[in-house]
């Protein structure tokens, strides 16, 4: 006997790869995580979009080597900005920027504060944090430098952090590898009691592709680890390269993994697979704005070294 059901199922999944495949701006991974192009826009008054992080209606988003954070709305007009930094040029100069790569909100006393992590791979110029409060508007550095010397010696060759995020009770940091030390790294510390508790906990995270970690935004309501990376003809943490693909992944069940003795993974894809305008753009971060059950709507920031900043917005579906 003919199963209707099995029938009609097997109809809309055919139905289904076939508008997939005729659609450039949506890719569906081998796995569970359907993603779809929405929408794009470079500022070309915006040097080196680093790091990009959410919050009460708003992307705060930061550049390397730039003197401003700047603050956007969701359809990314510029609201405000906040000076970190006091430099006549458009960009800091390489050997004098704090490098700031990775941003994360961190709640405390019930107040939620924006922490800017430089990256570590130049001291002492690199190893500073700085703590941004929305809502009296000041900007204070923190030293992180002997913090940064712990995971020196806790067996990370060349540091250089790109990534954070926030896992339940844990900040987790990103650490990119290069051609030399190819090797990714994440870091554990307590969340509750940074920046006084430095004792970090050290795991690696293998990437596909000989990828570097860039970016990181943890979905608290779905257990889910997103992973920004690229490729960079580079092989050193301070010098910069050719630009290489750029990649998204996500790693299920995350909470359930920080104990592991290395994590990967579990979707992986090439965002110019996804759509054309991603080639030559050196992804560097990510965020997400809305989750609706299964579905999420993120942003991610490129810098393609030249001083210009692009924005992409993209939806994301776990089935």
């Amino acid at each position: 006997m003919i199963s209707y059901t099995s029938c009609f199922k097997t109809f809309f999944l055919l139905l289904f790869s076939a508008l997939t495949a005729c659609n450039p701006d949506k890719q569906r991974t081998d796995k569970n995580m359907f993603t779809e192009f929405i929408a794009s826009q470079t500022l070309t008054e915006y040097p080196s979009g680093s790091t990009i992080s959410y919050f009460d209606g708003h992307l705060y988003l930061m550049g390397d080597d730039a003197s401003k954070l700047i603050i956007l709305d969701s359809a990314f007009n510029q609201k405000r900005e906040i000076q970190f930094f006091i430099n006549d040029e458009y960009r800091i100069q390489k050997a004098e920027k704090a490098d700031i790569e990775s941003s994360e909100w961190i709640l405390k006393d019930n107040k939620a504060k924006l922490w800017l992590f430089g990256s570590g791979s130049l001291s002492p110029q690199r190893d500073s944090a700085f703590c941004f409060d929305p809502q009296m508007q000041t900007v204070d550095r923190v030293d992180l430098g002997k913090f940064y010397q712990k995971l020196h010696q806790a067996g990370i060759p060349e540091l250089n952090i790109e990534a954070a995020a926030t896992v339940k009770d844990r900040l987790v940091f990103g650490s990119r590898g290069n051609l030399t030390n190819k090797q990714n790294f994440l870091i554990y510390i307590s969340a509750n009691d940074f920046p006084e508790d430095t004792s970090p906990s050290i795991v690696p995270v293998n990437l596909p592709d000989d990828a570097g970690i860039s970016g990181m935004s943890y979905l608290a309501d779905l257990d889910i680890l997103l992973i920004t990376a690229s490729k960079e003809n580079t092989a050193t943490a301070y010098d910069d390269g050719e630009i290489g693909e750029s990649y998204l992944g996500a790693i299920y069940n995350f909470s359930e993994k920080i104990a592991d003795a290395a994590v990967k993974p579990d979707e992986w894809f090439t965002l110019s697979e996804l759509h054309p305008e991603f080639a030559v753009q050196k992804v560097e971060s990510i965020c997400t704005l809305r989750s609706d059950e299964s579905e999420v709507t993120a942003v991610l920031v490129s810098d393609n070294d030249q001083g210009a900043t692009k924005l992409f917005t993209v939806r994301l579906r776990f089935e």
